[in-house]
């Protein structure tokens, strides 16, 4: 019996052999220039990520008028406002949307894990089974000695493991690693804008607190030229028209109130949830009205190449390409032979009690491989899928380059641009103020008509209230910036 089953082996033997050499064969027809690159690029098919080129400006266009020095990542610290201040330490903490980022790190962290732990066997798993089976008498299969009842007793461990002979599993990994990166950066991003929205509704909420305490000192100034307008229609000294141009006047002046504590309540609000808390509660950040923060004369704004390491949304961006870099690789991979090790060890008995006896143990070793053939072209097109959307994934990268430049200058010139206007803005006011003293002192003595008075009035207040949302704008060009820059992280 023996003899027969070695006659058989050998007999075997120049299958195998010639199922070896086609391979070998096959694996050569493939492309010597591909295994040549797989032997030197450390036993992995497929191209490496090198990094891809950006359009980056040397400097930005208003270089002249800003700082370029290395930007403060805590940058909302130049307002030296102790409220803002505690206002985004909550919001940083507290934000919902940034807890749901930072959870899916973990999730990218556990996919990486995941990805990792596949250079092991990937199937192994622990066995047991018992089974009893009894046989019938009336079937007519049963012989004499051979008992009607068997019981089969079995413990093992069963194991699978694919050899990363091409890298496909190693590149899993890289691939994993650069998404858990674009994670990281996501939160990174997440955490930049959400600093730059609070400051803006801060700004938003300090500028209403001056534009409404403006509005109320106005509402009296008004209702005193009112009271004026009206004594000289009692003694006879001019029209009516005087007392309804004023009224008009302070009504108009009134009407700006409601308008402001909406605007003013819709962006506490915002804040609210940004905050993590009810409506009613973000109040308590703020003691009071209060005024604009102390606006810095300069932005320090840095270069536009420190772009590609400040901003998270560029990294991400190109985490994600080098991400996609990866299934190249691991498309590539397919067309070639996968080899595998399969195994069994255990221990099987017809009784328990001798389950775990020497004489019990088997086990079972199977190598092969799997080589997908005949496969219609769909290897080869899945890897130009891949590389597609690497083009894709690239251009993204690039256009958001340019984005992220445009965002920066867009802040510049807001910043600067307001802080030119702001001399002619204060200028406006010292002269409607004082067009508003002289005015109203002739109108008392009677020589000058109202419409004077009124017209100046209306202007003094366009212009305090337009003076107060330049200041607002300058504040708000200098966070955009910051914000473009990606300082926050």
């Amino acid at each position: 019996m023996n003899d027969r089953a070695s006659e058989k082996v050998d007999s075997q033997w120049p299958s195998i052999v010639i199922a070896a050499v086609v391979c070998v064969i096959c694996l050569f027809a493939s492309g010597c220039r591909s295994l040549n690159h797989w032997s030197q690029n450390g036993w992995r098919v497929g191209p490496d990520y090198g990094g891809v080129d950006a359009a980056v400006a040397e400097q930005f266009t208003d270089s002249p008028k800003i700082d370029s020095s290395v930007v403060d990542a805590e940058w909302w610290h130049v307002f030296n406002d102790p409220d803002l201040d505690a206002l985004i330490q909550h919001i940083v903490d507290q934000n919902l949307s940034l807890k749901a980022a930072a959870s899916r790190i973990s999730e990218a962290r556990a996919q990486r894990n995941i990805a990792a732990a596949n250079l092991f066997p990937q199937s192994q798993a622990a066995t047991g089974r018992y089974s009893h089976a009894q046989t019938s008498r009336n079937n007519g299969t049963a012989f004499p000695g051979i008992p009607l009842t068997t019981d089969d007793w079995s413990v093992g461990f069963d194991a699978g493991w694919e050899i990363d002979l091409w890298g496909r599993i190693r590149r899993s990994i890289d691939s994993a690693d650069a998404s858990l990166n674009a994670s990281i950066d996501d939160y990174n991003f997440a955490l930049v804008t959400l600093i730059g929205d609070a400051a803006l509704l801060y700004i938003n909420v300090r500028s209403f607190d001056e534009r409404l305490n403006l509005a109320k000192k106005n509402i009296k100034n008004l209702e005193g030229s009112l009271k004026i307008a009206e004594k000289r229609f009692e003694f006879g000294r001019t029209s009516k028209l005087d007392v309804v141009q004023a009224e008009a006047n302070l009504n108009a002046t009134k009407a700006l109130v409601p308008q402001l504590e909406l605007a003013q309540r819709q962006a506490l609000n915002a804040l609210a949830v940004l905050a993590a808390l009810p409506p009613s509660e973000v109040e308590h950040f703020f003691d009071g009205p209060g005024k604009l923060p102390e606006i810095p004369a300069t932005a320090i704004v840095g270069i536009p190449a420190e772009l590609l390491q400040r901003r998270p949304d560029i990294r991400a961006a190109e985490s994600r390409l080098a991400a996609q870099f990866e299934q190249i690789g691991i498309a590539e991979a397919e067309f070639y032979p996968t080899f595998s090790i399969s195994g069994s060890l255990g221990y099987q008995a017809a009784k328990l009690s001798d389950l775990f006896e020497g004489t019990s143990f088997n086990g079972a070793i199977a190598p092969g491989f799997q080589w997908k053939i005949l496969n219609y072209g769909r290897l080869l097109n899945n890897v130009r899928v891949q590389e597609t959307r690497v083009e894709q994934l690239c251009f993204d990268f690039q256009n958001r380059v340019l984005i992220a430049q445009q965002e920066v200058e867009d802040g510049i010139v807001e910043f600067i641009k307001n802080n030119e206007r702001l001399e002619f803005d204060e200028a406006n006011v010292r002269a409607n103020e004082e067009s508003r003293r002289l005015s109203l002192a002739l109108y008392t003595e009677g020589k000058e008509d109202f419409n004077r008075v009124f017209v100046v009035q209306s202007s003094l207040v366009q212009a305090q209230d337009q003076l107060v949302a330049t200041r607002a704008n300058i504040a708000a060009g200098l966070i955009r910036t910051y914000k473009a820059l990606g300082g926050g992280w």
